[in-house]
């Protein structure tokens, strides 16, 4: 399921890139993106240069988590493949 999520996201974006430049801003992920860089810290960790809690992405405020919450709801997806604290806020 994660890799099909990343392929939807590739279609509907030039590039998900983007959500990596937003974790050094992102009040939620910010602080939990500079203690990862080098290891892992609390369930968080990086790769690939995005920021994950255990397995699910963390997906910065924006845009792009909009979509993936509209997306998921209208695919039926669970949400268990990202993580944020305010993701009833983003719904």
């Amino acid at each position: 399921m994660r890799y099909a999520l990343f392929s939807t996201l590739e279609t509907k974006f030039i590039s998900y890139e983007h959500i990596k430049e937003l974790y050094e801003h992102d009040l939620d992920f910010a602080s939990k993106y500079y203690d990862c860089v080098q290891t892992a810290q609390n369930g968080y960790f990086m790769h690939n240069d995005y920021l994950f809690k255990e397995k699910r992405l963390c997906v910065p405020k924006g845009s792009i988590r909009k979509l993936l919450v509209k997306d998921a709801h209208e695919r039926g997806i669970n949400g268990a493949f990202w993580c944020s604290k305010d993701f009833r806020l983003a719904a």
